[in-house]
């Protein structure tokens, strides 16, 4: 007898792990549960309009036939189109829930203490249907397309796609939920599959009739490429469970040559705001908007390069030789315990061939002078033009000939560099001055970046090169009227390269229209462009926004105490970010409260996995460094590998692009909406500013009051997601979530609590 999907639910439910957004719930009590081997959406955006096929692959590992409901929540303005499950040719059909409805299943379903961050997924409508039964050992896919039309700011469009709903389970329909382990027996049975089952791509296409640009996501690391100005695909895929959060993409619709967006988050409209810039160039520029440049290639042919080093050196040399544009000019310094010059002036493609020949002659001995190479690069660069010249350093180790100390180098430089030569700074291995590389970089607006001792020194500076190939806007300068904008990061904005991003990250105080002009070098001339922008009173959406901000911020400020010395102003406002908004840095990790230990224990966590940019590769390039301890300590070493893996961490932090959950989470912290809270001994998740005295609200999980509460305050979801014990502020009052509490409370009565 065929009983209705709510009667399924009430009787019991038991979730089957579900690693993206649809899920299937069964009404039998048996352990066994299906997996979701493959997972793949392919969206289709034409303008506004996306066409999404999801397909998910089902695998029934269990002895037993399983059989149940599947749910899948449909992002706003969304209609299905077709569903189709794969079963002997025959095809399933579907029902669309109303938004009610979906929202009293998924409460049910959270009131059987499943997983509270299905309470996410009650927002959405829900398309719903019966799955035939899945024989055991046996697989099933199921395929469903929806169109949606995709919501638009301004000039930016968003596509968001639910990947909420990560359900486990222990026993009868028992929550597990991180950093709690599972039963060992349960483990060992499930670890072989579930090595398998964790498979999932979102591949996305966007077709506009006018330019796309800024495509940008901040909640996955995903891999852009823009065929055109028109055309452009972003793909992300995962081999491992997917972390819950829904996936977003921005574009924006921007005939510009130099497109601009901005995204906001303002949660409280008393306090000042925060903001994102992304400022992206056309895929094709005119040929005259791509400067020309200067480039010196310096070089370390000391005797510690010897061997493959200087073999790899040199293909990377004879890498960028031939890929020189036909405005470019070069030069190029080698050095050993004295610098060397191919020629006494920069050169253009006639010379190209005698430096290709030059460069396969290049031998490895004696010591390392940098200050005289680098002296005698910025001589050859002397009249070149603002903005247009580039030093490309690479070197394997500390200077031990000539001047040596780090500081009188790089006040040389300095001194030396009257034209804004960029120095981008590579270093081999672990025995460089990271500081001295840093600084020098850092005080020229560039960037230094390591290649480890297993890494190809070929591939790595030649991927570089390819970026910054073709210049298109240098000396870029920006302002804001109409409103006040402070605390950015980074302070000065890099150039823009063809096919690259910048990101600029900010406060502003006051809410309005406001205007941007954009200032810079691009092609023959200096160029303003202006952009129109509203800065909101209030936005609730995007709290990444404000989490990338902290995150630069942190990487600044310690880049500043790590080159500079450390000061009580800025290691407090690190520390200051850091609590606020859980962030791991070499002054804290675990936060403690002010009647607990003092001592702050470091934690063995590195940053590096923010450091990850657009196309899913590492910042810059770089490998993901090794897992290192972020210590004061480190903080305060130039060479070797803690100095590197220091330097990395710091860099990924200024330049993150995606908005990480608090990296400390696995530790026992989190940071939610501005606050930290601190898992204790008995899993209860608690904000760190509570007391034991404080007047406290308690509220019984997934009691009716507990739901009521949840749908007059939303926001305070992103709390409660985290468990069926948790302890957090809200306007003002404290709010403990458990077994325990008010069971009956009124929509009404909560708005009187919390007006």
């Amino acid at each position: 007898m065929k009983r209705s999907f709510f009667t399924l639910v009430v009787l019991f439910v038991i979730a089957i792990q579900a690693h993206a957004q649809g899920i299937i719930v069964r009404p039998d009590f048996q352990p066994a549960d299906l997996e979701l081997r493959q997972h793949r959406v392919n969206a289709d955006i034409h303008e506004q309009v996306a066409v999404v096929t999801v397909e998910h692959e089902f695998y029934n590992p269990s002895s037993t036939t399983v059989e149940g409901t599947f749910l899948f929540p449909l992002p706003p303005n969304a209609q299905v189109s077709r569903f189709s499950m794969n079963v002997d040719g025959k095809e399933m059909v579907g029902e669309l829930l109303s938004a009610d409805e979906a929202r009293r299943i998924y409460e049910d379903i959270v009131r059987k203490s499943l997983d509270p961050a299905l309470l996410e997924m009650a927002d959405y409508r829900t398309f719903r249907a019966r799955i035939f039964p899945i024989p055991p050992r046996a697989t099933r896919r199921l395929t469903l397309r929806y169109d949606a039309t995709l919501p638009m700011d301004g000039k930016t469009v968003t596509f968001q796609y639910p990947l909420q709903g990560t359900l486990t389970y222990r026993g009868a329909g028992v929550p597990i939920r991180p950093p709690m382990p599972m039963p060992p027996q349960r483990e060992e049975r499930r670890e072989p599959d579930r090595a398998r089952s964790q498979q999932s791509t979102i591949h996305i296409q966007i077709n506009t009739a006018t330019a796309v640009k800024n495509i940008y996501s901040p909640s996955h690391r995903v891999e852009v490429k823009q065929e055109s100005d028109r055309r452009a695909t972003a793909t992300f895929e995962a081999n491992d469970a997917i972390d819950g959060r829904d996936f977003l993409l921005y574009y924006s619709l921007d005939p510009n040559e130099i497109g601009a967006t901005l995204l906001t988050h303002r949660p409280y409209s008393d306090k000042a705001g925060y903001f994102m810039l992304l400022i992206s160039p056309q895929v094709n520029p005119d040929a005259t908007q791509v400067q020309g440049k200067d480039l010196v290639f310096v070089l370390d042919t000391s005797g510690s390069m010897a061997g493959e080093k200087i073999q790899q050196a040199r293909a990377a040399l004879r890498y960028c030789l031939q890929r020189l544009g036909n405005r470019d000019r070069f030069g190029l310094v080698t050095f050993s315990s004295e610098a060397k010059k191919f020629r006494e002036a920069l050169a253009g493609l006639e010379a190209r061939g005698d430096a290709l020949y030059h460069v396969d002659r290049l031998e490895a001995t004696g010591g390392t002078n940098i200050n005289e190479a680098l002296q005698a690069a910025a001589d050859l660069l002397r009249g070149s033009g603002s903005g247009r010249s580039m030093i490309i350093f690479l070197t394997d180790g500390l200077p031990s000939t000539g001047i040596q100390n780090e500081g009188e180098i790089r006040r040389n430089m300095k001194s030396a560099n009257r034209n804004g030569i960029r120095v981008f700074s590579f270093g081999v291995g672990f025995d460089v001055n990271t500081k001295l590389l840093d600084g020098l970089a850092k005080e020229s607006n560039a960037f230094s970046d390591y290649i480890s001792p297993q890494e190809n020194i070929e591939e790595r500076v030649s991927n570089f090169y390819e970026k910054v190939r073709y210049p298109v806007m240098s000396n870029i300068e920006y302002s804001f009227r109409g409103v006040e904008a402070h605390a950015h990061s980074p302070n000065r904005l890099p150039d823009l390269f063809k096919g690259g991003q910048i990101i600029l990250a900010g406060r502003y105080r006051e809410a309005g229209r406001a205007t941007l002009v954009l200032r810079g070098q691009a092609g023959s001339g200096r160029q303003e462009f202006q952009y129109d922008f509203t800065f909101p009173r209030q936005e609730r959406e995007r709290d990444f926004v404000a989490r990338l901000w902290a995150t630069r911020r942190v990487g600044d400020l310690l880049d500043e105490i790590r080159l500079n010395g450390e000061n009580s102003e800025l290691k407090n406002e690190v520390i200051a970010l850091a609590k606020e908004f859980g962030l791991v840095t070499p002054y804290t990790s675990y936060l403690v409260r002010e009647e607990e230990a003092l001592t702050l224990r470091e934690l063995q966590q590195p940053v590096h996995r923010l450091m990850m940019g657009r196309s899913g590769e590492a910042v810059q390039g770089a490998a993901t460094p090794p897992p290192a301890t972020l210590s004061v300590d480190a903080m305060n070493q130039a060479s070797g590998a803690g100095a590197v893996q220091m330097s990395k961490s710091i860099q990924a932090m200024k330049k993150a692009e995606v908005a990480a959950e608090a990296e400390s989470r696995n530790a026992g912290l989190v940071a939610v909406r501005g606050a930290s809270l601190r898992q204790q001994p008995d899993g209860t998740w608690m904000d760190i500013e509570y007391k034991a005295e404080a007047a406290t609200i308690k509220l019984a999980f997934a009691s009716e009051a507990y739901f009521n509460f949840l749908r007059v305050f939303p926001e305070a979801r992103e709390f409660c997601k985290l468990g069926d014990k948790v302890i957090f502020k809200f306007r003002g009052k404290f709010v403990q979530i458990g077994e325990n509490g008010e069971k009956q409370m009124s929509e009404a009565k909560w708005r009187e609590i919390f007006r």
